[in-house]
């Protein structure tokens, strides 16, 4: 390698030149090697940021770091340690550990651009993704408001407040020399308005000057000064430069580390990063919306702190609802903590908006329509304050801007194009839309080809990145549809046909080459999978016309040098959360795209409470994919939505009917599919149909494995071929062979593919052997082991797998051992990972065959894993019924190799009755059992079943001493849930003592080793328990947030005991709150509810009942005692759930 000029990865070549400098320069200084593992975010702001792997070059040292490369004005001081460290020296020491990232070496610096590296110490950073990266509503209302609590309650928690300051003295600290004359916010308003002016015409609407304002503290009049909060700010929050997780359920923010600390300020006032954060993510958010809806939203904020949802763009809706759940969470904490200086932080707050939208404004690289936006929300919060404060509106104004005049310039202005005009809004994609304007204006990029299957909206994309990119070609943004063409010599000839380029006497690409070769101009070719061959062309034009560029929308890559490929994903989908409100709903993009096209067939048409269920449904049934999703909407002028998903067991019948004027293979689905399909070779058809068997995707071994027992198919190559032909999804699995993965509405047509073959019952069994068979030998014998981690895991990956391989067992008389042995083998992994009820399910399905009715040895596993599931659900008395069945059975067939496990189950089925007396001796025979067969997982679960006993009979020190030994042994097993079991049952004993400070200690360390497991039904079981803690502590609100939550996740999990629990423990603390009566109806009701399941109070859990009703008693006296167990004794289930929801 040649040390002056380093060679590049292929994913950095595509970068600016000065980054490709920069990263080779970092290695050069750092004596280093730089690898891109995944590039985490790139848009309109210009930095970039990758997660990296760095090797020193001279020590066997490897780690991975998040790279972020960033272009800085003359202004940035360049000293990032010193600065760095200063922030960690003047911060909390706890908000230091918890959100600052480390700098691994000095930024690197040259001509204006910057390479800064970052760490978190003791963490992955595989899951850390910038702000920018996320586009979910529920997300991003989480980071914005953790936002707000760590910037004022954590790094500012020692903010001071000075005394009586002018707002015109405030803006000049945040902004200072950017507010200098023949600066560049004053050269831009210039070039558009008299700059002097007191104020702007925006839409026919008055709006002060805020450079004007923040410059002249006379403008001001006789405003009063204010109480300022000040302390340290960030000074560039934008949103590259936070880096936040969310937990394995999308929904819990995980970790939250800022970077960058570039403009870092120290005594300055406070929400300027709040204010300047908010203005950043409305830039990006809104690239999606013309310029125009854009100054209408900014407008809106002039006139309240939230705008009215009614007054808002469904287009801009999601972003709106973000803002404003930001504002509430500022709004909260000023109520919380100075609520005597409501009005003064409130307008600190706006004038803070006044200055991040000029800080945005002064960027004089960015596209003018950004930083008149930025004018635009400075001018707006200024307006918003002088409505608060009273200030009278500038008469002396200039026209700004006016949607009518700039629609009309625009018009006169545009350059030539023949772009068809929409008959349609265009909606969503707001993230690919930025990254793929961004790309195509990148000097070093002039070839983009859009990959997706059939109605992805390729086209639709391709076509929006062209109309909005415009102002960027002077000669000109052309069309070219290839649809109907078949030749690949007829491109040249539309190419031309497009551009009016006439063959003249020479041969036409000659001509055409000549007409484009001084052209600044944007082609976009439209479907050219079918003209593959004609590749070549395209690279003989680019390499002819150094300024024409193309975008390409093509089912498969055409595998040139320069080629940047750029899959089309889905529309994004809603989660599978029952509850999810209206609002939610609609910050995602299929719904919202269901929903207008809906309206365009049927006006009145609205999501409600009442269908938002089933239109979250039919998106995620159809994948996200834009054309099922419009041919789907155009049925609802007949079909309301519940009756339409029902029918889509029948996609290819439904999906008909589409719009007319669509070509042909768009107008029902099964047209576009059998469009893609016919351009496959025979062994890919052959391989796309047979693949259609996996369910929720594979891996190469598994398709080898199912997919070629013939032997005469190249697996990798068809693989390979199918994933270019946009038939298949690759994702890269961390530390594992990638998957793939089909579409449903893919595989539907793969189905029905594999049927006319006539292989489809030799596939499925196939199938059903290759998994079974991992289930039975490996997965399901390791699941009590050290290494259950894993195999958890490659079960939860297969988990649809699985539940094709059950079906079809079962559904196959012939396999009917087969399948009891996979109900059996399967019940640990249900229980770990929560899916009670599936297992039931399962297990109940089995029993209920007619096969199974007549033979004995699979009766006796189903009626086992029935059993457990029971338990894990509190039925007892049915669990104890069914695993005495299933002896009887082993003892007529003298089989004795599952005593052991039933009298286990036994043993704990009659604890969770309360007859402790009675589970002792099965107890003590399962572990004498277990020892012989030498299960050490089941014998170390005896002990802690025993120490439970202890604990009913009254012995916490014998039961302590059983758990101790429980404990040491699950150590030397190194098995995380089994040491996690006896940690949380010694936190029962602490508890049940009274030392609750230890009894925490045990509960959290237990959880702590269950961190990111998926072990849903254990967590539901810590936070119970860690409630109680609470609630001795006297932490109420915490107590009863525990107690709630733990609710819920039993719920979910259809646990009924669990359920019960929770309300005795939520009945308990709010009748220590003064909320008597109405803790001894849930107390009550809860009693009667685990008295119907044959269960008693869990040893620990007796204890504090037995309390709560003595003190419960004594306060209401017999008389409303009686009253109250009376009216909870009467209720149901869900009755007591919804009684214990109106707390």
């Amino acid at each position: 390698m040649d040390s002056d000029n380093p060679v590049l990865t292929n994913a950095f070549q595509s970068l600016p030149a000065e980054y490709q400098h920069i990263i080779r320069l970092a290695q050069e200084t750092n004596k280093i090697t730089i690898s891109p593992l995944q590039h985490l975010v790139g848009g309109w702001s210009g930095a970039v940021v990758y997660l990296v792997s760095v090797a020193w070059n001279e020590i066997n040292r490897l780690e991975h770091c998040i790279l972020k490369l960033d272009r800085k004005g003359k202004n940035a001081r360049s000293d990032e340690v010193t600065r760095h460290n200063t922030v960690l020296e003047k911060a909390p020491p706890e908000f230091a550990r918890a959100h600052i990232a480390e700098l691994v070496f000095d930024r690197v610096e040259h001509d204006g651009a910057i390479a800064i590296f970052y760490r978190i110490a003791g963490e992955s950073l595989l899951k850390y993704h910038p702000l920018s990266n996320y586009e979910r509503q529920t997300q991003l209302k989480s980071i914005f408001a953790e936002t707000n609590r760590i910037l004022l309650s954590e790094w500012n928690q020692g903010l001071t407040f000075e005394q009586a300051v002018h707002p015109q003295t405030t803006l000049e600290k945040w902004l200072g020399f950017r507010l200098d004359e023949g600066g560049s916010i004053e050269r831009f308003i210039q070039e558009r308005a008299n700059v002097n002016a007191a104020g702007f015409l925006l839409n026919g609407h008055v709006f002060p000057n805020p450079l004007l304002f923040a410059r002249k503290a006379e403008l001001w009049g006789r405003v009063r000064s204010m109480d300022i909060a000040t302390g340290f700010i960030h000074g560039d929050l934008n949103t590259n430069n936070i880096l936040v997780k969310f937990a394995d359920d999308k929904e819990t923010l995980a970790g939250y580390y800022l970077i960058d600390f570039a403009l870092f300020k120290e005594n300055m006032p406070l929400l300027y990063d709040q204010r300047y954060l908010e203005m950043s993510y409305l830039m990006l958010a809104m690239a999606q919306v013309s310029f125009a809806k854009c100054v209408d939203f900014l407008s809106l904020l002039a006139v309240a702190d939230v705008p009215d949802p009614h007054k808002v763009a469904i287009e801009v809706s999601g972003v709106s609802a973000v803002i404003g759940s930001a504002r509430g969470a500022f709004g909260d904490w000023v109520q919380a903590n100075h609520p005597s200086l409501h009005d003064d932080l409130w307008g600190q707050y706006w004038l803070a908006g006044v200055a991040a939208g000029l800080a945005y404004c002064h960027k004089a690289g960015q596209p003018e329509e950004l930083r008149l936006a930025g004018l635009i929300y400075a001018a707006a919060n200024l307006k918003r304050y002088a409505t608060v404060f009273k200030l009278p509106l500038p008469t002396n104004v200039e026209l700004l801007y006016d949607a009518d005049q700039a629609a009309e310039s625009s018009t006169t202005k545009k350059p030539k194009h023949n772009l068809p005009i929409q008959p349609t809004p265009f909606i969503g994609r707001a993230v690919q839309l930025a990254t793929l304007k961004e790309m195509i204006l990148k000097p070093d990029v002039r070839l983009i080809t859009l990959m997706g299957p059939g109605g992805t909206g390729k086209t639709r994309l391709s076509l929006q990145v062209a109309q909005e990119s415009l102002e960027h070609f002077p000669n000109g943004v052309f069309f070219v549809p290839l649809a109907d063409d078949t030749d690949a010599n007829q491109l040249i000839s539309r190419i031309a046909q497009q551009l009016e380029v006439k063959e003249g006497g020479r041969p036409l690409l000659e001509n055409l080459k000549d007409y484009l070769r001084d052209k600044h101009l944007l082609l976009v070719l439209d479907n050219f999978e079918q003209l593959i061959s004609a590749a070549h062309v395209v690279a003989d034009l680019l390499a002819a016309t150094p300024h024409l560029k193309l975008i390409i929308s093509s089912r498969i890559a055409l595998k040139l040098r320069g080629e940047h490929e750029y899959p089309v994903p889905p529309m994004d989908l809603p989660n599978v959360e029952d509850n999810v409100s209206v609002e939610d709903l609609m910050g995602h993009e299929s719904v919202v795209l269901f929903v207008e096209r809906a309206r365009s067939v049927l006006p009145s048409f609205a999501l409600t409470k009442d269908n938002a269920s089933f239109v979250a449904e039919i998106c995620r049934r159809l994948d996200g994919l834009p054309l099922a999703l419009e041919l789907a909407a155009a049925r609802i002028k007949l079909l309301p939505p519940q009756a339409i998903l029902s029918r889509l067991d029948d996609q290819f019948k439904l999906l008909t009917g589409g719009a007319r004027d669509l070509p042909t293979r768009h107008q029902t689905l099964r047209n576009t599919l059998a469009w893609s399909y016919s351009l496959l070779n025979e062994d890919e058809k052959k391989l796309y149909a047979r693949l259609s068997v996996f369910v929720g995707g594979f891996t190469l071994t598994a398709a080898e494995a199912v997919c070629n027992s013939d032997d005469k198919l190249d697996i990798l190559d068809g693989v390979t071929s199918l994933v270019n032909n946009s038939l298949l999804w690759q994702e890269a699995m961390p530390n594992d062979e990638p998957r793939f993965f089909m579409l449903e509405t893919i595989r539907a047509y793969a189905v029905e593919r594999l049927t006319e073959s006539g292989e489809y019952d030799a596939l499925h069994a196939g199938h059903a052997q290759y998994f079974g068979n991992i289930i039975l030998n490996e997965a399901g014998p390791q699941l009590y082991s050290a290494n259950a981690p894993h195999w958890l895991g490659w079960l939860e990956r297969e988990h649809d797998n699985i539940r094709a391989t059950l079906a079809w067992s079962q559904s196959n008389p012939a396999m009917v051992e087969f399948a009891a042995g996979l109900d059996m083998s399967l019940v640990w992994f249900w229980y770990r990972r929560g899916y009670f009820s599936e297992g039931r399910m399962w297990s109940g399905r089995l029993l209920n065959s007619s096969e199974v009715k007549t033979s004995q040895a699979p009766r006796a596993l189903a009626l086992m894993a029935n059993a457990l599931m029971a338990i894990w659900q509190g039925e007892q008395d049915l669990a104890l019924a069914l695993l005495k069945e299933s002896q009887d059975i082993w003892n007529d067939l003298k089989i004795e190799q599952h005593k052991a496990l039933i009298t286990l189950g036994t043993g704990i089925a009659l604890i969770n009755k309360g007859h402790d007396r009675e589970a002792q001796p099965m107890l003590q025979e399962s572990q004498k059992l277990f020892k012989e067969q030498n299960h050490s997982f089941f014998y170390v679960l005896s002990i802690v079943h025993l120490g439970n006993i202890e604990l009913g009979l009254g012995n916490t020190e014998q039961a302590r001493i059983l758990h101790e030994e429980a404990q040491i042994e699950a150590r030397a097993l190194n098995d995380n849930w089994l040491l996690s079991f006896a940690l949380n049952n010694l936190g029962e004993v602490a508890r049940v003592r009274g030392i609750y400070g230890l009894a925490r200690k045990y509960y959290e360390e237990s959880d702590s080793l269950l961190t990111d497991t998926g072990d849903d039904g254990d967590k539901a079981r810590f936070v119970h328990n860690l409630g109680y803690i609470a609630q001795y502590e006297e932490e109420f609100d915490l107590a009863e947030n525990q107690f709630r939550k733990s609710l819920k996740m039993f719920r979910r999990l259809g646990n009924r005991r669990g359920m019960t629990e929770c309300m005795a423990g939520l009945a308990g603390l709010k009748a220590r709150q003064g909320q008597t009566e109405w803790g001894a109806v849930l107390l009550t009701a809860a009693e009667s509810l685990l008295k119907t399941t044959g269960g008693a109070w869990w040893p620990a859990d007796r204890l504090e009942v037995e309390r709560n009703q003595e003190m419960i008693r004594t306060a209401l006296g017999d008389e409303k005692w009686m009253a109250a167990q009376k009216k909870g004794t009467a209720m149901t289930l869900e009755q007591a759930l919804a009684f214990a929801s109106e707390s």
